[in-house]
């Protein structure tokens, strides 16, 4: 029972023979029991603690509900009634700036009064808040269950792999030619030339962020005070990791093990680019990963694969084993970026399906977005959904290096994208229509065209804030990230509105 969620249940109405809304005489415990019979039955696995109903303000008994919602991870305030006692206005107030998540629950010619007055007095400062005002107890169902699953949450790890000092290792850099090295000197002999002359310059090194200047690295800007907001808005826990232990778990890797893994890859393939090295190394490197999150007892981990690629970090690309860890509920993201880490996260629980984590690009003519990156999950429904057609490619931006999963889209499927600024404390939410799946050698390999209301997003766009990145989910989940959002206290930007 201790690792179930907790809920405090609050309710607040008038005493039943006082005259006022309902109506004189109601009888609020029908209604309570209602209420409890629904929440047990729907949600058996959290536990409810149902506090004596509020009829005026006894400091006491308030007192006490304030101790209980210390104790709980989240409130429900169902207002069942009115009838001019200011006292239980300001009760639900207090119980609101317990700063825990709240559902402020209204019934409909019942609790009105008290409902506004409450929430008019609370909505503008920035509480975990959301409120539904509704005849029916079924209406209340989905942002009970959003509040859940969004405290599913609670204290879950990210393993962050980042380098703050950068150091070339040209011997893990060349070992990524050399499965494709024939290849490359039939085809392009001019590149090996180039990345010969590279290695031989002791001064040189590829672009990268250490300072959180990328959009992808907004934590480093201030890794303090990010850690803090992580753990206040989600109860979310950073975890930097030592990036030099990816190539010791790598070096222990059972090649025949990865081989079984690679040809697996292989088989279910639409089509292969990469030659069966390159893709081993992949299966190698799944292996690795599978290994440090288990050994960790993590599921979520964010690497920063562009810059450990590029400097000597990662002995293979990384592609191939995200896609294989989201079969296992495992979760590898991109470019050690926080931020889509977390909109991965709140997605996820809030959907059940896994987001797609990606660039973008606009077409102003066409109204269209092409949603793009070098790996996509393989199963788009979730877990437990069925497996997405692939083909394993060239990575998209070394075209002629690494292994990259081109995933097909579902054609017709609404999709909701969105970011979190975890700086900021808001979210970004779009909409549209997957009408194609693009074929275009230029940037990422898996491109997912959506319709959408471009000119509209190009007009709120807020770069600094939300970077470019952004996290695409199949469905039409927009009241639900909505609700999730109010919930946590973000600030909501429709991009396409």
């Amino acid at each position: 029972m201790s690792n179930k969620i907790k809920i405090q249940a609050v309710f607040i109405g008038k005493p039943q023979w006082e005259a006022g809304w309902p109506y004189l005489g109601y009888d609020n415990h029908k209604i309570i029991n209602e209420i409890k019979e629904l929440l047990i039955k729907k949600f058996p696995n959290v536990v409810f603690n149902w506090g004596t109903m509020i009829t005026t303000y006894d400091k006491p008994l308030v007192d006490n509900i304030k101790g209980n919602i210390l104790k709980s991870d989240g409130i429900i305030i169902f207002t069942i009634g009115h009838y001019g006692d200011p006292g239980i206005v300001q009760a639900g107030i207090e119980f609101i700036e317990s700063n825990k998540p709240v559902i402020l629950a209204n019934f409909i010619y019942g609790g009105d009064h008290t409902f506004t007055k409450i929430y008019s007095n609370t909505r503008d400062k920035k509480y975990q808040l959301f409120p539904i005002s509704s005849q029916k107890i079924e209406e209340f169902e989905k942002p009970i269950e959003t509040i859940i699953n969004l405290l599913r949450l609670k204290g879950k790890k990210v393993l962050v792999y980042a380098s703050d000092v950068i150091k070339m290792n040209w011997d893990v850099i060349l070992g990524l030619f050399n499965p494709e090295r024939k290849k490359i000197l039939k085809n392009h002999p001019e590149f090996l030339e180039q990345i010969g002359k590279m290695s031989g310059d002791k001064d040189f090194e590829f672009y990268t962020d250490t300072a959180g200047k990328d959009q992808a690295h907004q934590w480093r800007i201030d890794e303090t005070k990010y850690k803090e907001n992580l753990r206040e808005i989600f109860d979310i826990e950073m975890i930097r990791g030592d990036p030099n232990e990816i190539l010791e778990y790598y070096s222990n890797v059972n090649e025949e093990e990865a081989k079984k893994i690679a040809e697996k890859w292989i088989k279910n393939a639409l089509k292969v680019e990469p030659s069966e090295k390159t893709i081993l190394n992949s299966a190698k490197l799944y292996l690795a990963f599978n290994k440090i999150l288990q050994d960790r007892d993590i599921d979520i981990f964010t690497p920063d694969c562009g810059t450990f690629l590029l400097t000597g970090i990662l002995p293979a690309y990384p592609c191939m084993a995200f896609f294989e860890l989201s079969n296992e509920g495992k979760y590898g993201i991109c470019e050690s970026d926080m931020d889509s880490t977390v909109s991965f996260l709140f997605g996820l629980y809030l959907t059940n399906r896994y987001g797609f984590v990606s660039n973008h690009t606009f077409d102003l003519v066409n109204e269209q977005i092409t949603y793009m990156h070098c790996v996509a999950p393989n199963k788009l429904y979730g877990v437990n959904g069925p497996s997405t057609p692939y083909e394993i490619l060239f990575h998209g931006e070394t075209h002629l290096l690494g292994a990259s999963p081109c995933v097909k889209f579902p054609i017709g499927e609404k999709v909701t994208t969105i970011k979190i600024s975890v700086f900021n404390r808001k979210i970004s939410i779009r909409q549209g229509t997957i009408i194609d799946n693009v074929v275009d050698d230029k940037g990422c390999v898996s491109k997912m065209l959506v319709k959408s209301n471009v000119e509209k997003i190009m007009k709120n766009y807020d770069w600094e804030t939300f970077g470019w990145h952004r996290v695409t989910f199949i469905g039409d989940w927009k009241e639900t990230f909505i609700i999730g959002a109010k919930m946590l206290g973000l600030e909501i930007l429709e991009e396409d509105q």
